[in-house]
Order: structure tokens, then C-alpha cells, then sequence
């Protein structure tokens, strides 16, 4: 929401008292305001959000001011949407409206000045750069490559397993991951370190931290100096010279290939950009260098961590779960039969792996409140006014948690209640919203579980599986950190056991 849950209340304080002639702006009584929680001078409701998760807070607060709730963070005003029904009205009855991000310093140093199709605001420039994501890496011209790609490295992976040997499937997820998405669309893993700088693996949690924004964001007048003096705007640079190194490897290796010299199948998704900026398409577009830099940093930051987790959550659930990986293995190793290879694995039709996936992304879905929203013009929900430009966070996680939409149940992984929900993600199809929605929507929802589909069921036929250490199914660690990406704060650590066909 603008500001890490991590800087210290101090500086709250600090600002208060700084702060005390500083005045927002007053609303003017002729609007109908949504429902908000009483609010302090200057800091608003900001302490009300303190010390517990941001999406368990807005969770609770949402119980008692309803699903159309306003806060007060220093200078802006927020709309927090905790119903599947206003949703509805954010993501698809007006998404024309909603359909932008508000600004914010990290998400326009990291996006090369709002480039991206992840963070930017809603323009035409963004409809070309996501057409040019949806249609160059993940429409059909690169299934064929990403199918191989991701067929290689899991059975390496299933390879590499030592059965009866303690693995950590946290860090397996997201090294295989990097490697797919490299591969796929950089045509190298850059599997070393970037030279001179940190590692990937450390870029993207510092990038998960900051991305957040500063206090300068919410608080303008003085936060600037609270983020000078807690060294948040060094780091911010410090993250962007990192990344950017890192990305103008990737990049200079590519400008130095001749791109007329490859063949269609064997270009990647940078030589197909690069191809494409020396010539306008239809409608008279034409991506230019920062453009393609900014499509290569939302692969990074939207591919791993994301898809990473996910897989975490999946496994750690089903483990947690004995009678779910019983019902989940006879499925697959019956639907399946025997094969020698992972390239032989079809799960579609494996219905009940496809609601464990569905269930594992209802009850942690990656990007908890998901990426923030702002609406273009004046408008209303509900019979209350809703203002140009404010910033609306829907608590993707609270709507899928709610019993009024799941039944009692809702807090446990039954994978079992999708048997009779139609639809992806619930009968009206807002009342989970792992991938957001609208124009808005992450681009790979469609990709994404079929990939988790794939992995986990590779994993749950050829081994057995059990905790760590001797730790109980039941008593495996389940606590979560994170605020853009929700993922499991202990790393998932497993036994493999080879598994034994009866003749």
C-alpha cells in the first residue's frame, strides 16, 4: 500500500510531530464517502495497520466498516474492496475506470519511467507492450520451446533426488523456474551471478521489499528526508544499478547476434524484440531499447517469485494433507500407468490434481492484495463517491478466505469443494482472484497452473513424500511473510522416497 510494514514506528512519530502544520486536503462535503475507521491527524489510520500482516489488518477492519472500506495514509486515500461482489465492480463492471496503477518512486525507477505492463499506468503505450508480452512469449509462437524447457528441467530435477535424503523444494522451485524463464526467453539460463553485484535470487526479495514505495510516497512533504536518512533511497538506486547491469548483459549479448541469421524457431523472445524495433508494426508502434528492458524486468520480477511460491504452497499442502496426497497419487499413477520418462506425463486429465491447484491458489493466492489499482475519472460503487485517482487495493486473500463465499470451511485445503463449482476460480468467478482481473489480469493465468500441474504431478509419481526431521504431517510449518508476494516464511524442506511399483 505504499509503504513497508518493516520501517519502524518511529518515524511515524517523527513525522507527526514534524509534520503538525501540514495539512491534507479536505474533502468537500458534497461527496458520499465510503465507510472508514476513525483516523489520527496526519498519520490517518496508519497505526491501525501496524504489527500484524497488511492483508489479515485490512481483513479485520473490512468486518467491521464493510466489503467498500475508505483509509487515510498520510496524503492518499484508499479504497480496500473485500467482496467478491464489489470486485465485480472494480475488475469488470468498471474496469474502464479502474483499469490504471497510482505512481510511486520504486515502481517508476524499476520500470525504466513506467514502461512495464506490471506497474505502469493505463495509457496506450501499455496496451502495445502487453499486446507485444501476450502474443511474443506467452501465446503459441514459444509453447512448443517453453513445453521443452520445462519438460528438460524437471526430469533433471527428478534425476538429481536422492531418495531418503533431505531436500529443500523451496529453493529447487525457484532455481528451476529461473532457469525455464531464462531459457525461454533469453536463450541463456544466466545461471552465474551478475558481475560486480548481488545475485538474482537476492535482487528480487530486495525488489519485493522496496517496491512496496517509501514513506516519501504517502507522506510527500517530509517523507522524502525519513527515506534519505533510513537509507531507503540508496538502496532503491543501489537495487536499479544492480538490475540494470544484469539486464544489459542480457541485452548486449543479444545486440551482438545477427538476428536475419537465425532461424524463427531458434530466436527468443529478446531477438524478437529487438527485430521488432527496427520497424513499426500495424498500428504504428515500435518498442524501443528501454522498452524491451522493461518487458525483461517484468519476466524476472512476475516469473519466479510468483510461480515459485505457488508450487511451494502446493506441496506443503498436500503434505500437510495425508488423505489429499493419497486420493492426488492414485490419480495421477493410475490416469498415467508406467512410464519412463517426464516428457510421457499428461495430466489433462487429472481432474482432481486440477482442484488442489485451484485450491492451493484460493487459500494463497501469491500476490495477497495484488497489484494495486487507480481509477481514471469520478465514479460510484455502491452509492458512494469514489474520487479520480485513488489508489483501490482488493484483498484478494480476505475474499477467498470469507465462509459467506466458501462455507465454514473455508480457512481448511479441501480441494474437494470445487466438484461441484463451475468455472476457474469459483461460480462467479471473483470469488478467488489468484491472477486480479480485467484488463489488468496477469497475462500468464491461462500458462501458470498448467505449469504447477505438471511439476507436481512429475514429483507425486515418481516419489513418496514425507516432512523433514521427523516432523508430523500435520505439524509442518505453515506461517507465511510478505507483502507483494505472500510466501512461506520456513523453507519447504522434504524426504523422497523412490516409489515402489507392485507387479
Amino acid at each position: 500500500m505504499g509503504i513497508s510494514t518493516e520501517w519502524p514506528l518511529i518515524a511515524a512519530l517523527v513525522l507527526l510531530i514534524l509534520s503538525i502544520f501540514v495539512y491534507p486536503k479536505r474533502l468537500s462535503k458534497a461527496y458520499k464517502l465510503p465507510p472508514s475507521p476513525p483516523k489520527l491527524p496526519i498519520l490517518g489510520n496508519l497505526h491501525q495497520l501496524l504489527g500484524k500482516p497488511r492483508h489479515e489488518a485490512l481483513w479485520q477492519l473490512s468486518k467491521q466498516y464493510g466489503p467498500l472500506m475508505q483509509l487515510h495514509i498520510g496524503s492518499k486515500h484508499f479504497l480496500i474492496i473485500s467482496s467478491p461482489e464489489m470486485a465485480k465492480q472494480v475488475l469488470k463492471t468498471q474496469d474502464h475506470i479502474f483499469c490504471s496503477r497510482p505512481k510511486s518512486r520504486a515502481a517508476q525507477r524499476l520500470t525504466y519511467n513506467y514502461l512495464d505492463i506490471a506497474f505502469s499506468p493505463y495509457s496506450g503505450h501499455w496496451k502495445e507492450m502487453r499486446k507485444l508480452m501476450v502474443s511474443e512469449f506467452l501465446g503459441p509462437k514459444r509453447a512448443k520451446l517453453s513445453n521443452h524447457v520445462l519438460v528438460t528441467e524437471m526430469e533433471s530435477i527428478i534425476n538429481s533426488l536422492s531418495p531418503n535424503t533431505e531436500v529443500n523444494l523451496s529453493n529447487i522451485f525457484s532455481e528451476m523456474l529461473e532457469h525455464i524463464l531464462c531459457k525461454v526467453a533469453f536463450g541463456n539460463n544466466y545461471r552465474g551471478e551478475p558481475q560486480m553485484g548481488p545475485s538474482l535470487k537476492v535482487m528480487l526479495s530486495e525488489t519485493s521489499e522496496l517496491i512496496n514505495g517509501g514513506v516519501g510516497d504517502i507522506f510527500p512533504v517530509l517523507g522524502f528526508f525519513v527515506d534519505h536518512l533510513s537509507g531507503w533511497n540508496r538502496r532503491l538506486n543501489d537495487l536499479f544499478k544492480n538490475l540494470d547491469v544484469y539486464i544489459d548483459k542480457i541485452v548486449d549479448d543479444h545486440l551482438k547476434d545477427n538476428v536475419e541469421e537465425i532461424s524463427e524457431e531458434d530466436k527468443d523472445f529478446v531477438h524478437t524484440l529487438l527485430e521488432m524495433s527496427s520497424k513499426e508494426n500495424a498500428s504504428g508502434y515500435r518498442p524501443n531499447l528501454a522498452d524491451v528492458k522493461a518487458l525483461v524486468m517484468n519476466i524476472i520480477h512476475a516469473g519466479i517469485d510468483t510461480n515459485a511460491t505457488a508450487l511451494t504452497w502446493a506441496m506443503s499442502e498436500i503434505i500437510r494433507n495425508p488423505r489429499v496426497m493419497r486420493k492426488l497419487q492414485n490419480e495421477i499413477r493410475n490416469c498415467t500407468g508406467r512410464i519412463q520418462k517426464v516428457e510421457e506425463m499428461n495430466t489433462t486429465k487429472m481432474t482432481y490434481l486440477k482442484m488442489v491447484v485451484k485450491e492451493t491458489l484460493r487459500l494463497h493466492p501469491p500476490a495477497p492484495l495484488l497489484v494495486p489499482h487507480e481509477s481514471l475519472s469520478h465514479t460510484q460503487i455502491d452509492g458512494y463517491d469514489i474520487l479520480p485517482n485513488t489508489p483501490v487495493i482488493i484483498n484478494a486473500w480476505g475474499i477467498a478466505r470469507d465462509p459467506s463465499n466458501w462455507g465454514e470451511n473455508a480457512a481448511e485445503f479441501y480441494p474437494d469443494r470445487f466438484e461441484n463449482v463451475g468455472g476457474d476460480f469459483g461460480a462467479d468467478g471473483f470469488e478467488m482472484l489468484p491472477f486480479g482481473g480485467g484488463r489488468r489480469s496477469c497475462p500468464a493465468k491461462k500458462t501458470a497452473p498448467l505449469n504447477v500441474e505438471f511439476v507436481i504431478a512429475n514429483l507425486l509419481y515418481w516419489f513418496d513424500w514425507e516432512p523433514a526431521s521427523g516432523t508430523k504431517c500435520e505439524d509442518l510449518n505453515m506461517e507465511d511473510f510478505g507483502t507483494i508476494v505472500l510466501g512461506k516464511k520456513v523453507p519447504l524442506c522434504l524426504v523422497p522416497t523412490k516409489h515402489k511399483w507392485k507387479n
